[in-house]
This record gives C-alpha cells, sequence and structure tokens, in this order.
C-alpha cells in the first residue's frame, strides 16, 4: 500500500512537471509556472514551487517566452461576439396566375459582428443558415432552411467590428384577384423569414453560436 500512494505522489509531481514551463524574464530571473490564462499583453501563471498565481506583463519575459505566451494565448481564447443585423430588400416584381398576384421580393441580412473576446482572433470560420416559413404556414409548421453559406473573419481585432452579407433568398407575397380567394379563406400569403443562425469555428471545432430565435441552427 505504501509504495502504491509514494508512486501516485511521484505521478502527481510528474504530471506538474510536465504542464510546467520556465519562464526568463529580461533581467535573467527564471520562474517554473504553468499558463492559467493568456492574452498578447498579460498573462497570469501559476507557480509550480507553491501554487501562487502571478499575474504579469508579457513585455517583461524573454523574447522567446513571449511569443511562447502569445502562441498559448492565440489557440486558448475564449471567443466571444456581439451580433447585430438589419434586413434588406434586395428587388422585388410583379407576379401573377390563375386567381392571384403579388410580388416576389429578395431579401437579405446585413450582419454586423463585433470581437468582444479578450483578444483579436484570426482564422474564424463563420456559416450561416437562413430560415423561413412558406406562404399560408400555420404557427405549428417549422421553419427550414432557405439558405446558407460561409465567410471568414482573417483578422479581427479585440472591439473592432466586421459586416458580412448574406445571400438573398425569395420572399412570396400573394393576394386574390378580385372575386377570389384562397381555398382556406385567408385573405393573402406571404413568406416570413424566420431569421438566422451563425456558427463560428476555428480549426474545424466551434468556438461560437449565435440564433435569432431558439432552436435556429447553423449547419
Amino acid at each position: 500500500m505504501k509504495k502504491t500512494v509514494i508512486f501516485f505522489i511521484f505521478a502527481l509531481v510528474g504530471a506538474a512537471a510536465l504542464r510546467a514551463h520556465e519562464f526568463t524574464d529580461l533581467q535573467g530571473r527564471k520562474l517554473d509556472a504553468e499558463i492559467v490564462s493568456a492574452t498578447n499583453d498579460q498573462v497570469t501563471l501559476k507557480r509550480a514551487s507553491d501554487g501562487r498565481a502571478i499575474t504579469a506583463n508579457v513585455s517583461i519575459f524573454s523574447a522567446g517566452d513571449q511569443k511562447f505566451i502569445r502562441e498559448y494565448a492565440a489557440a486558448n481564447v475564449k471567443h466571444v461576439f456581439e451580433v447585430r443585423y438589419t434586413k434588406k430588400k434586395q428587388d422585388e416584381k410583379k407576379v401573377e396566375g390563375g386567381g392571384s398576384e403579388g410580388t416576389l421580393e429578395n431579401w437579405f441580412y446585413v450582419i454586423s459582428i463585433r470581437n468582444m473576446s479578450a483578444m483579436g482572433v484570426e482564422g474564424v470560420t463563420l456559416n450561416y443558415s437562413i430560415y423561413m416559413k412558406e406562404a399560408g404556414a400555420n404557427g405549428r409548421t417549422p421553419a427550414k432552411v432557405v439558405a446558407s453559406g460561409v465567410d471568414k473573419l482573417m483578422g479581427l481585432p479585440r472591439n473592432e467590428t466586421g459586416l458580412i452579407q448574406t445571400k438573398a433568398v425569395e420572399v412570396v407575397r400573394l393576394r386574390p384577384k378580385a372575386g377570389y380567394y384562397f381555398t382556406s379563406g385567408e385573405g393573402g400569403k406571404s413568406d416570413q423569414l424566420a431569421g438566422f443562425a451563425l456558427k463560428f469555428t476555428k480549426d474545424g471545432k466551434e468556438v461560437y453560436s449565435y440564433a435569432t430565435s431558439p432552436g435556429l441552427i447553423a449547419y
């Protein structure tokens, strides 16, 4: 039993040593520590000797350690974005057939994405899906995906905003001609844009998501 306990203790010490990194400041002083969190400008370290947390400016470390910290920060950034949008009509044309008439319109979204992460982000892929409820659909009919696309946030500094424009989707608005009526008794039928969903990925891993309504998913 004693041998097992001793082996377990040494295993824990060995694991901690593997995670620790020897940092050197500009004055040549050394410190064995593990990174807890980091940005391009600041790092929080857990000292290997006693577990104490230390926060310092990245600039006080050697050039090699600064590179090591910033690479860690880029790989472990917690992505947070503020999403705003407007809906715009691209064009429309009149349509008619049988006992109905109306318009065929093309609508798209302009989406504003503000980087609220602790640091700038790069190489983030943005997938979007646009949902719509068809003309005449009741409230129980689920919205369906009518368009999807992919965009890139190649580089977005902290607190800066990027814009993307989605594909346009067709929206049909119909009304019965004089003397006609729809068999359901409705006075008119109109497609309804139900919103959109966004999925942010980096290196194939989802890092953030957003939807205008619960239940919408970006594919």
